[in-house]
């Protein structure tokens, strides 16, 4: 005959009551603390513990917020140096092609004994020459020469066209593992030597292009033969024609590169912004409180605490719980 097994009663004692109900209303305490804060802050996750992934969350996305401000700072940044290296170029270009037209104007049969033109002319072109000096030594905000690469030089060039800076180009980070020139050396857009245009032939320097057509210039209006004018006009107008295009050309190429980075630039920096302004708005969805539903929670919590409270106190009338 099988025995219904026996069963012991379980006795729950005041004391175990009592701490059951502490530990309830500590619990209660802390999640209405908790909600608290999420309110006061405007933080959701105001510790590491509150949410582990969500916090690993936010320091991640914290990162890339940062990374993201500082490709848009650089873009921003690079757009500046290369608007202005772009219209310091297209004030140069002005400056050649109308050297270029004065030069092609010449001819021998009409200036062979017009001295005072050749003059004219020469203090023409040696004004484009001081115009172009200007413009190679043109300088950023920050005063820092745009043409002379990446070095400390205070100017691009001296006095006589002598290239102080270095051949590296500025570039700025523009995106992970993209960066971008923001400027152009000297050389590449006034050339060097016999075929660059800022050489004066003097400290140092070699006669550029257009200080070659000035020289010529000159020798045509101080020449004492027809035959001698008539070959330093033909100089002008056939070498010194020719490398001023030459010249030209490569100041062109150079705007050419230039005009193609700012709009790249450009463009990074457009997307530098919409990335920055999602990763905001995912780290908002993250860490942001969410105020209406906070506060509904915190009037909740803060109702249910004050009734277990009550009701703690009412189970035993002596206990100190009721004074908590």
């Amino acid at each position: 005959m099988s025995s219904i097994p026996s069963t012991s009663a379980i006795v729950i004692t005041p004391s175990v009551l009592t701490n059951s109900m502490i530990s309830g209303l500590t619990t209660d305490q802390a999640n209405l603390a908790t909600i608290e804060q999420q309110v006061s802050t405007g933080d959701a996750i105001n510790a590491a513990s509150d949410n582990p992934a969500g916090a690993a969350s936010i320091l991640q996305m914290q990162g890339s917020v940062t990374r993201a401000n500082q490709y848009a700072a650089n873009s921003a940044d690079g757009v500046g140096w290369l608007s202005l290296g772009n219209s310091t170029v297209d004030s140069v270009l002005s400056v050649l092609q109308s050297v270029k037209s004065v030069v092609e104007g010449i001819s021998g049969s009409s200036l062979t004994s017009d001295s005072a033109t050749l003059t004219s002319t020469s203090a023409q072109v040696g004004s484009a020459l001081s115009q172009l000096l200007n413009l190679a030594n043109t300088t950023e905000a920050g005063g820092q020469p745009i043409f002379a690469g990446t070095g400390n030089a205070t100017a691009s060039y001296d006095a006589n066209g002598n290239y102080l800076g270095n051949s590296t180009a500025p570039t700025r980070t523009v995106a992970p593992g993209t960066m971008v020139a923001v400027a152009a050396t000297g050389p590449e857009v006034f050339g060097s030597g016999t075929t660059g245009l800022l050489g004066t032939g003097q400290g140092g320097s070699t006669a550029g292009v257009l200080q070659q057509i000035v020289n010529d210039l000159n020798t045509a209006s101080s020449a004492t033969t027809t035959a001698a004018r008539n070959a330093a006009i033909q100089n002008v107008t056939g070498t010194d024609l020719t490398n001023l295009t030459a010249a030209l050309s490569q100041s062109e190429s150079a705007a050419g590169v230039l005009g193609a980075n700012q709009q790249s630039v450009q463009n990074f920096a457009t997307q530098a912004t919409g990335s920055l302004t999602a990763i905001q708005g995912e780290l908002g969805s993250v860490q942001d409180t969410n105020m209406a539903q906070a506060l509904t929670s915190l009037q909740l919590q803060q109702a249910a605490y004050q009734s277990a409270l009550y009701a703690t106190s009412q189970l035993s009338a002596d206990s100190l719980v009721k004074y908590l």
